[in-house]
């Protein structure tokens, strides 16, 4: 295969019919999300299924502390993915591979970094989250392990961030299939024959992401018609770097501000005790499934606005907003539907248990019915973070999360004494940030904005 062909994997989205194109990007960036979900999740189904359920909680009650260490990385990545995608659809090729030395650095110092806090930290963090007493070790010794491993994870994110902004949206899909693959051969393996628990679910995530990055960082370097990796990413661009700081901070923020307050759901959790802890854990991954073509949709937005701002094309993104949402909201429809009748049996993946079957029951039935609003708050978000505005995204986050949901789950359980109420606040926090985001979209000069942005960081990219 000659290298050129290589490069054909990148789409320009400043053509074609909206949905078609927002689809057809979505799609292997859905089967990708999902591939990505199913490391941890996968890890949850074995230990559920052959350790015990204190394992089971133990792998779940990691997940927000690994979130809030990470979170502010996975802006930075978002940052350089919606640079990258102005540069490509307004052609401006030669500041892509600028982009993408300067993210190579970025993404080494904070894998490194990160490395350097979670590892000392992690049982600290695990007591401060009141986490039980039998599922404590299990936690410390899975927590540690993906701590180990966070710079390959890190590098993942990045690379796949910078090959979507290209639009190439199925090279992350290929490299986590195989992963995900390995990931789960090598799951089965350390837990049933080595015997090796938590710690054995961690490792094989850890090694099979690993082998992610190698492949797409392969096709990454091969895509000549616009970048490819090289020893120039020891000299950054500054200019570049303070950009792409600017435009993922605020999703940084976000990303790190979301995980420390489900950190305080995760410790109300906690005080439920163990069994609340392993129905809640795999109610969620459940969820995360059935949520994940919502998320898909709107990361593929984000590709599809920022490459149309590049081309300086408003109209076009408009339309492919109002198409974005009447495909989101009718897939949300038939999910909810799905997941309201038939929720159980996707539950039993996870754990034999009638107690926590019901419970899950219980829980999805609560949060279902209002998926139709992430689907609305979610494409929205893509919008404005495909325009260069990563901040109005960062503020609804922080109100949903920080004025709504946590002093709302605090009063209601002081009133009711009742594990509902973490579920109630959850849903009035989602409607609340839809809200915000349909306003926002509506009434405010975002369109004006985001073109004047983008023309003035040309000019200064191009007077250096």
């Amino acid at each position: 295969m000659k290298r050129g062909r290589v490069g054909s994997t990148a789409v320009d989205m400043t053509q074609g019919t909206p949905w078609k194109q927002i689809l057809r990007f979505a799609l292997p960036l859905l089967l990708g999300n999902l591939l990505q979900q199913l490391y941890n999740t996968v890890d949850a189904a074995v230990v559920g299924n052959f350790v015990g359920s204190e394992a089971l909680a133990a792998v779940g009650t990691s997940g927000p502390v690994i979130q809030l260490l990470v979170g502010l990385f996975l802006g930075m990545s978002l940052g350089a993915g919606i640079l990258i995608s102005q540069f490509f659809g307004g052609k401006v090729f030669g500041n892509i591979q600028r982009a993408v030395n300067t993210a190579m650095l970025l993404t080494l110092t904070l894998g490194l970094l990160v490395t350097a806090i979670g590892l000392p930290l992690a049982p600290v963090i695990l007591q401060a989250l009141q986490v039980p007493e039998k599922v404590y070790p299990m936690a410390v010794s899975y927590l540690r392990v993906i701590f180990c491993g966070v710079t390959p994870m890190m590098f993942y994110n990045m690379v796949a961030s910078i090959l979507r902004a290209l639009g190439d949206s199925r090279t992350p899909l290929v490299a986590l299939g195989i992963a995900s693959i390995i990931n789960i051969i090598l799951d089965l393996f350390f837990v049933i024959v080595c015997g090796w628990g938590v710690a054995g679910v961690a490792w094989a995530t850890v090694i099979a992401q690993t082998l992610s990055v190698f492949f797409s960082g392969w096709r990454l370097h091969h895509m000549e018609e616009y970048t490819r990796l090289s020893r120039d990413f020891i000299h950054p661009d500054l200019h570049m770097l303070g950009r792409m700081v600017r435009l993922g901070l605020p999703s940084g923020i976000q990303q790190t501000a979301f995980s420390a307050g489900m950190m305080l759901v995760q410790s109300m959790i906690n005080s439920f005790g163990q069994y609340v802890m392993a129905a809640y854990v795999v109610t969620m991954k459940v969820d995360a499934f059935c949520v994940m073509p919502l998320m898909s949709l709107g990361l593929a937005m984000t590709t599809f606005t920022g490459q149309n701002i590049g081309a300086g094309d408003i109209p076009r993104v408009e339309k492919g907003c109002r198409q974005g949402l009447l495909l989101t909201v009718s897939i949300t429809g038939g999910l909810s539907v799905l997941l309201f009748f038939f929720g159980k049996y996707p539950l039993m993946l996870f754990t034999p248990e009638p107690e926590l079957l019901t419970e899950g029951m219980h829980l999805l039935r609560i949060l279902c019915p209002f998926y139709w609003v992430i689907a609305v708050s979610d494409l929205l978000t893509g919008v404005m973070r495909g325009s260069g505005n990563t901040i109005i995204p960062m503020i609804n986050s922080m109100i949903c999360l920080c004025l709504i949901r946590i002093p709302l789950m605090y009063w209601l359980v002081s009133l009711f004494h009742s594990a509902d109420a973490l579920y109630y606040s959850m849903v009035i926090g989602w409607c609340v940030g839809a809200t915000f985001m349909s306003l926002f979209y509506k009434f405010s000069p975002w369109r004006r904005r985001a073109l004047e942005k983008y023309k003035k960081e040309q000019q200064l990219l191009a007077e250096k």
